[in-house]
């Protein structure tokens, strides 16, 4: 249970520390006093999202803390979640004005999912909203599941149905990848054997360009180099260069200008004949192959073809074009073969989510009657004497809760037969429809501590009274904290409080305080009569406190 309870900044109260009493206990309050502001504090230590018009103007941040008793089991969540364990056990949320918000245990911040792991097994909050919720067959569902003990499967399954539908979305995803890739692939397929074609591993396009050079230009090559072949012959130019060098070295000069120029003489004789003979070798290397010439031709065309529709100058440009095709029908090939792969899975998870999904409706199948029966007990205690009450439960499609349809059929009225209780039921009806449920919910997950904001909507009288006397009870299982209009219901709480609001200087602030016994007949005669308390209201009030 909840020993303290600690605000802080939170909308309009400034500091609040209460100390929360076992059992039965009653919160009541003027219209816009402030009550709905705890049930957004208590909300908030359920890992509810945060806002920033939460935080008051007293300061920067906002603090909702509580501090709870311990029991075994959290040992062994704290140990899971590498925080400390301490007594007694601190829940804490801050708040700031940018709205980003913390989450603590025992002083240590944790993410908001792990607060709300814990707290949830710790507090349960139910608003008039979610009395209006018992008309959504989701909803319905959800708390019959909490009815049979099917809570935890449930969300076993809804994990597993997630995983299936993301493993099923990831191989859609693959296919359209794989048809995309393969609507370009008869296209690439004709690009790399185009290329292939140019045989690059056997031809240097390079030397390929050199080649046809020489044979597009044989004729002017040999007549050139059949003169420089000249050089040698009797009374060319180099006979004339070893005249020369002849008729120098003959004077025997000592000058050292003459020797070098002798020097360069001599060199000028061997290039000469160096010339002369390459210029003959390279004549006799020469090829008049027309066959060979058109060859070339038609290769060399191919490949600046290739260069000139791709935008490339270079073999080594389109070499990289193609190793990148043959990749892509590499991971086409590689695509195709995770495809089979993830749809051997899909069949594998498929029959695992079929034989989850008909496992959780024959466990609920099983309860339908012994809950339908407790649930009727409640009701005749709450003035629902001849209440039928039932669950159809169908076959469905696979979804997330299951191939479970359930609907809850209701008729509250002796002589009519049972219909959907959307149908049916009246506000006061869904009220105590509600009320029963939540009690057994309570019993069955023996929940610590539960906030009720106006579970007594929609009734008055003698139904106000029993009602009172139910939540009574169930305060001797479970801390149960309730606001309430009805003095029926707050005369029969164990502690009350009261939520007020008051214009002080230039602020409005919400207080609550523990009434102490007389302010308690106060109130209740308050909660009958209105502002104008007459004495037969204030002796009303004792009775049914009495």
């Amino acid at each position: 249970m909840i020993q303290r309870l600690r605000i802080s900044n939170f909308a309009l109260i400034e500091n609040l520390e209460l100390d929360l009493k076992k059992g039965f206990s009653v919160l009541t309050g003027e219209t816009g006093s402030g009550k709905s502001i705890l049930l957004s504090a208590f909300s908030l230590l359920l890992g509810e999202r945060s806002s920033s018009n939460l935080v008051g103007a007293y300061s920067r941040k906002a603090i909702v803390e509580a501090q709870l008793d311990a029991s075994p089991e959290d040992k062994v969540f704290f140990k899971a979640h590498n925080l400390d364990y301490d007594e007694p056990l601190l829940l804490r949320r801050e708040i700031v004005k940018d709205g980003k918000s913390r989450a603590f245990i025992n002083d240590s911040p944790v993410p908001l999912s792990t607060l709300k792991a814990f707290s949830i097994e710790k507090l349960m909050v139910h608003s008039q909203y979610n009395t209006f919720e018992l008309k959504s067959k989701k909803k319905q569902l959800e708390l019959y599941d909490l009815l049979s003990g099917n809570e935890k499967r449930a969300l076993a399954f809804s994990l597993l149905f997630e995983n299936y539908n993301a493993h099923g979305q990831d191989l859609e995803d693959l296919k359209i990848t794989y048809v995309n890739e393969n609507k370009d692939r008869d296209y690439n397929d004709f690009l790399k054997q185009e290329i292939e074609d140019l045989k690059f591993d056997e031809v240097d396009y390079s030397v390929l360009e050199s080649e046809l050079f020489k044979l597009e230009n044989s004729d002017a090559i040999r007549a050139i180099l059949s003169e420089l072949n000249a050089f040698t012959e009797e009374g060319a130019i180099y006979s004339k260069v070893k005249q020369y060098v002849f008729g120098l070295e003959k004077l025997g000069t000592k000058d050292k200008g003459l020797l070098e120029l002798i020097e360069r003489l001599h060199a000028i004789g061997d290039d000469l004949s160096m010339v002369s003979s390459e210029s003959s070798y390279y004549i006799d290397s020469m090829g008049d192959d027309p066959s060979r010439k058109s060859f070339i031709i038609k290769q060399w065309d191919a490949y600046n073809r290739l260069l000139l529709k791709h935008g490339f100058k270079t073999q080594l440009e389109l070499q990289g074009l193609l190793d990148d095709l043959s990749k892509r029908n590499e991971n086409i090939e590689g695509l195709k073969q995770r495809i089979a792969d993830m749809e051997i899975a899909h069949k594998v998870l498929e029959s695992k989510i079929d034989k989850a999904a008909n496992q959780l409706h024959s466990k609920r199948m099983n309860s339908s009657s012994l809950i339908a029966n407790s649930l009727k007990e409640e009701l005749f205690q709450l003035k629902l004497p001849e209440t039928k009450l039932d669950f159809k439960i169908e076959r469905g499609a696979l979804q997330s809760t299951g191939i479970t349809n359930l609907s809850m059929v209701f008729s509250a009225n002796k002589g009519y037969d049972m219909i959907d209780i959307e149908n049916a039921a009246s506000g006061g009806e869904l009220s105590r429809l509600m009320l029963a449920l939540l009690k057994r919910i309570s019993e069955e997950k023996k929940m610590p501590t539960i906030l009720f904001d106006e579970i007594d909507s929609g009734v008055s009288g003698d139904v106000a009274d029993k009602i009172g006397v139910l939540l009574h009870k169930m305060g001797n299982q479970s801390q149960l904290l309730v606001i309430s209009h009805l003095p029926q219901v707050a005369s029969k709480a164990s502690a009350h409080y009261i939520v007020e609001k008051k214009e002080e200087k230039e602020r409005t602030r919400t207080y609550v305080r523990l009434l102490s016994e007389d302010e308690r007949i106060y109130e209740v005669a308050r909660l009958m009569s209105g502002e104008d308390v007459t004495k037969a209201a204030l002796e009303t009030a004792k009775t049914l406190m009495n």
